[in-house]
């Protein structure tokens, strides 16, 4: 199946965060590319832990079995998935402090406060929650992330944040996440912050390229003052994946940035560079080992990894849950979940199909579509009425139509029973922008023409009822090819 995905695409939220993900990697001989894509064995579980705070291991050297935690409580929520049939497993990463001394945890900003009773938390909550389904027989990998304030139903009965149903346990948890998404879950795997420091620290840090500087973060003690390519070892790792106060757009910038960082830890773990230090491999088994608690062995965890041998680890989709933004309300800051376009990304995801080809519309960001809003009856008012109802209507997390004030007025005629969406016929692009507007007005019908200059989609309302309907898209995180790095990241910038 194509990936969808390896185009370059705007930010999601807005900011230049959002726009790489590789680490910075000096160019390799084709040779020796073609030797590691030949060594590389990835048990995905752990892999894609490092975004939650996790670990790898490579395999070469298979000694940490008896480290790994295998819960008990957990395995009858597991429903085990036939060898070689696309599976789901359930990725967390908690805010247990566990491992952590007093004066580590208020040196890496992990001494929270409960906002509620300003007591120390000493539970644990899942900071970080991936959902990842993998086909083993195409090596294609779906991750889900859910925002930590996503605001659901608890399956211990109540309501509340989702990173909280961790803290009556595994299984609440694991429930939860069925209950939400429908889907089985056919393995669980979580690591606290001690192990996400031990395994960067293990494979001696990862560089990734933050394209801008981040300002001082007094809850974590991150600061990045100037843009381009910065070294992080685990005690830094943890400053930057745990933070989000200081960004615009908080908890959703904080997952974009886990998203970088995974990227740039699979290239490390997947680098000639690792597969040439024995010495790292047995660090980072030792690391993820001691830390891990999981529904697997680790020589079950290792049979999955087996599947993967020629896994590309560039080959997968990364989503954020659909939600309707931030909330203040009684609740506190919450996420609303959008649960009807939820409902068709897991549906999709459970008939291994991709969440973003599911909703039948096009993958365009919204923003970037200029629309002219005209009216064709002899109604008064209809045009502007019309402009605010499409703007509400296909907004999403990249933002809304580009509809100014210019741009809305009388059609040339006002003999218009239907409303048109009209596209320019010489502009090939223009035809996917009207079917994403088109998705919005469902009794609308769509024709070639021509468009005002500057205008992509025009949209003649008719004397008809102009009714909008909420457009389901489902965007992926955007994921850079190589060779995208900013300038700044660049040798030759």
């Amino acid at each position: 199946m194509r990936n969808p995905f390896k185009r370059k695409q705007e930010g999601i939220f807005g900011s230049g965060h959002s726009e790489v993900f590789r680490s910075y990697r000096q160019r390799e001989h084709k040779r020796l590319r073609l030797l590691r894509k030949k060594w590389v064995v990835i048990p995905l579980i752990i892999l894609l832990l490092l975004v939650a705070g996790a670990g790898y291991a490579a395999y070469l050297y298979f000694d940490a079995n008896n480290q790994v935690q295998i819960g008990d409580e957990p395995r009858e929520e597991i429903e085990v998935a036939p060898d070689g049939q696309p599976f789901t497993a359930l990725l967390v990463g908690s805010d247990s402090r566990a491992g952590l001394s007093d004066e580590e945890q208020v040196d890496l900003g992990a001494d929270d406060v409960d906002p509620t009773t300003g007591e120390a938390i000493t539970g644990q909550r899942a900071d970080t929650l991936i959902l990842a389904h993998i086909d083993p027989d195409t090596d294609h990998v779906i991750m889900v992330q859910f925002p930590r304030d996503l605001y659901v139903a608890l399956a211990d009965g109540s309501e509340g944040k989702i990173n909280t149903a961790l803290e009556s346990g595994i299984k609440n948890l694991i429930r939860t996440v069925k209950d939400l998404t429908g889907l089985d879950i056919n393995a669980y795997a979580q690591v606290n912050i001690a192990g996400f420091r031990d395994v960067i620290d293990a494979i001696d840090g990862v560089d990734v390229c933050i394209p801008e500087p981040v300002p001082f973060d007094s809850a974590t003690g991150i600061e990045i003052k100037e843009a381009g390519i910065v070294h992080f070892d685990g005690e830094k790792a943890i400053r930057y994946v745990r933070s989000r106060k200081v960004f615009a757009e908080g908890d959703f910038a904080r997952m974009q940035n886990q998203q970088r960082f995974l990227a740039a830890a699979i290239d490390k773990v997947t680098s000639l560079e690792t597969f040439l230090h024995p010495s790292r491999i047995q660090r980072l088994l030792s690391a993820a080992g001691k830390h891990l608690s999981t529904s697997e062995s680790l020589l079950g965890l290792k049979r999955l990894g087996d599947r993967f041998r020629a896994f590309n680890p560039e080959d997968y989709e990364a989503y954020t849950v659909p939600n309707l933004g931030v909330v203040e309300d009684e609740r506190g800051s919450i996420v609303l979940p959008d649960r009807p376009t939820m409902r068709t990304m897991f549906e999709a995801i459970e008939r291994n199909e991709s969440p973003a080809e599911a909703d039948d519309v096009p993958n365009i960001d919204p923003s970037t579509i200029r629309v002219g809003v005209y009216n064709g009856s002899f109604k008064d008012g209809v045009a502007s009425k019309a402009a605010r109802d499409l703007v509400a209507a296909t907004r999403t997390d990249d933002g809304s139509l580009r509809i100014d004030g210019a741009d809305i007025a009388n059609a040339k005629r006002f003999t218009y029973k239907r409303t048109v969406i009209r596209y320019n016929e010489d502009a090939p692009e223009s035809r996917r922008m009207a079917n994403f507007v088109a998705a919005a007005v469902p009794d609308a019908a769509v024709e070639a023409g021509r468009t005002k200059p500057g205008i992509d989609v025009a949209v003649i309302v008719g004397k008809r009822r102009f009714r909008t309907e909420r457009v389901t898209q489902i965007l992926p995180i955007p994921i850079p090819v190589a060779g995208e790095l900013p300038a700044v990241c660049r040798e030759d910038g």
